[in-house]
């Protein structure tokens, strides 16, 4: 059963949150202010907040690919927090990812490791600073978790069900994001995010359980939120503005697509066999659709060349890399990845506009 918060719940906590993180007393508050303008429908939340040192409940997803440290870093500045993938980085390229976010702020960010790739650059990570992991796409093992803990650094799991969440409970984690099958990029959940949120919260205890698919807006916030979620994760719409390193015709076509142009499919797995993601409706997808979706090594096209990144490094057809701004070439043949919140997005604005209307949507929705 999901438990709903009334508007006479809601308590008022953000002076506290203030007063115990450091990150948001850095940030000069003005305490009287804070108390009068925002408000949360949990416990969870306010726990979340202080244990991630944030001001608002939204967490960037890990779009690999198109994050750069001036997304990152912009996220983090703006109250929420950022986010660095580096499951496919080096530990020396992990050091120089995380040294040019710390360079541009001093706020929260997070590094997400997929759990389906060795993650090498776990400890690189741990090492330069990074005070919250989170991982996805399996569960860490004893190692990993010893080393979060030894860093005195904060761990996030995602997970799917009741028994992920149970397994993720189980290794101590410190929150849990709970995917839906709405979400952009690559998706393992198998459920809608409502009935995979339900599982989770029934076993998650006291233990803060952040919503995450398919949500661009305050108003979608609010509604998971009074399921009992203590926060959201924001991918296509945080992809979707000018600091985000996605290539503009990227940009331009979450602008324009809506839930419709979605598909959540198999076919750009060129370097994740099997993986199921959420992408827009491209030539490449209809190509191998209109084919009868045929196995790796027979799917049309499948050895064409579509863009390149810089001056030498090919992408070819199926690939899973999405459009960086650095990409040339046949862009629309490749990855788009995008959740159903396009319905949602209409415009690519500065990150601190987006993350401070999605706030004033969710404080009107309560």
């Amino acid at each position: 059963m999901i438990t709903t918060y009334s508007r006479r719940d809601f308590v008022t906590r953000a002076a506290l949150v203030s007063l115990a993180s450091p990150s948001i007393a850095a940030s000069n508050l003005d305490v009287d202010k804070a108390r009068a303008e925002v408000s949360y429908p949990s416990a969870t939340t306010a726990s979340l907040l202080s244990l991630l040192k944030i001001r608002y409940p939204i967490i960037q997803a890990p779009t690999g690919g198109v994050v750069n440290s001036a997304m990152t870093a912009a996220v983090a500045n703006s109250g929420a927090l950022g986010a660095v993938p580096l499951s496919w980085s080096s530990p020396d390229v992990a050091v120089k990812q995380i040294a040019a976010i710390r360079a541009k702020t001093e706020m929260s960010y997070f590094a997400n490791f997929v759990l389906n790739f060795y993650p090498a650059a776990l400890q690189a990570a741990l090492e330069g600073g990074t005070r919250i992991i989170q991982f996805s796409w399996g569960m860490p093992d004893w190692k990993m978790v010893d080393a979060i803990r030894a860093a005195n650094a904060v761990l996030g799991i995602q997970v799917t069900s009741k028994a992920s969440a149970r397994a993720a409970l189980d290794l101590g984690a410190d929150y849990l994001v709970c995917q839906g099958t709405e979400a952009g990029g690559h998706v393992h959940a198998s459920r809608p995010l409502a009935q995979a949120l339900e599982e989770v919260l029934s076993v998650a205890n006291n233990v803060p359980v952040v919503a995450s698919g398919g949500i661009a807006t305050g108003h979608k916030m609010h509604t998971y939120m009074q399921m009992g979620a203590a926060g959201v994760v924001m991918g296509s719409r945080l992809v979707a503005t000018k600091e985000c390193a996605a290539h503009g015709d990227y940009k331009r076509a979450l602008v324009n697509a809506n839930s419709a142009d979605t598909v959540f499919t198999t076919c750009m797995n060129k370097g994740w066999d099997g993986a199921t993601h959420r992408i827009l409706r491209n030539s490449t997808f209809e190509m191998w659709e209109s084919a009868g979706c045929p196995a790796n090594g027979d799917r049309p096209g499948e050895s064409d060349t579509v863009a390149t990144y810089g001056t030498d490094t090919e992408v070819e057809r199926y690939s899973i890399n999405s459009p960086g701004s650095a990409c040339s070439g046949d862009i629309e043949a490749m990855a788009a990845y995008a959740g159903t919140g396009v319905d949602d997005i209409n415009d690519i604005p500065a990150i601190s506009e987006v993350i401070a209307r999605v706030w004033k949507e969710f404080l009107a929705a309560a």
